[in-house]
């Protein structure tokens, strides 16, 4: 029996990540790949809540305490509000919330910046020869320390060019979303009063 459980979750309509953790030790890593063909966002809404039902109910009796943690919606990307963008996201977080709330459960979001900064150990971006995306690539580097690379590799097709590194002859790109929510939860078990999270309702 744990003391606590956290999830982490980077939601996203193409590739939502979902870590847990379990009394500050990062056990699974993964992602829901939902850029499928015409599922519409509904679809995508329903297939985190099937996944996220299931990742509860083979956990909640294994601590006596779980929490799930989420990034904060962005209300400026840029320097501009993407009002729909906030409308889509907002839907997505609604469904993990009232998901969780089934099993008692609740739901916190966090600031990018604040779990990189504190988890990673900076929120900078950091340039690379690979063409990873800068501000993705230091959390990347922090998960593969952790030695869960694996979890964060995706084998591409011959037409990706962009961040493809070749392993063993085959062709795969990281995961940034997947490493965002080994983040996301690990932030779960900083002590209590450096927490800055926000309970989502």
């Amino acid at each position: 029996m744990f003391n606590k459980i956290v999830i982490g979750i980077d939601q996203s309509y193409a590739n939502t990540g979902l870590s847990i953790g379990s009394d500050n030790i990062l056990r699974l890593v993964k992602s829901i790949h939902l850029d499928k063909g015409k599922m519409t966002n509904s679809d995508k809404r329903s297939m985190i809540r099937a996944v996220l039902r299931k990742v509860i109910e083979a956990n909640i009796h294994k601590s006596l305490e779980m929490e799930i943690i989420i990034e904060r919606i962005r209300l400026q990307s840029k320097g501009f509000i993407n009002i729909d963008y906030i409308k889509s996201i907002g839907a997505l977080n609604a469904v993990i919330v009232d998901t969780a709330r089934e099993y008692e459960v609740k739901v916190f979001s966090v600031d990018t910046r604040c779990w990189k900064s504190t988890i990673v150990g900076t929120s900078k971006p950091l340039e690379n020869n690979f063409g990873f995306a800068p501000e993705k690539y230091p959390t990347i580097l922090f998960v593969k320390k952790l030695g869960f690379e694996e979890s964060i590799m995706i084998e591409v097709s011959k037409q990706k060019k962009k961040g493809v590194f070749i392993r063993d002859g085959k062709r795969y790109v990281y995961n940034d979303d997947a490493a965002d929510s080994a983040g996301i939860c690990l932030y779960g078990f900083i002590p209590k009063e450096k927490q800055k999270l926000e309970e989502e309702h």
